[in-house]
């Protein structure tokens, strides 16, 4: 079984760990590999990756984070 953390609504989770994809001195670009939406009906559906410059905490980067861009 999965352990996952969550958003502060419950309705947002992953259960994959921060990964630090690119740093400098002047800071860091932090990156969920993804992050699952809770449905209407309850189930969950994975949404793709999210991401956050200089922030470790995996909450902020599930809730707030942007979306990989597709090219």
């Amino acid at each position: 079984m999965l352990d996952y953390t969550y958003n502060e609504n419950k309705n947002i989770r992953t259960s994959c760990a921060v990964e630090k994809v690119y740093s400098t001195n002047l800071g860091f670009i932090s990156r969920v590999a993804d992050v699952e939406y809770q449905q209407a009906n309850g189930t969950w559906k994975s949404e793709g990756s999210r991401w956050l410059i200089n922030e470790p905490r995996v909450q902020m980067i599930i809730e707030n984070g942007f979306k990989s861009a597709t090219l």
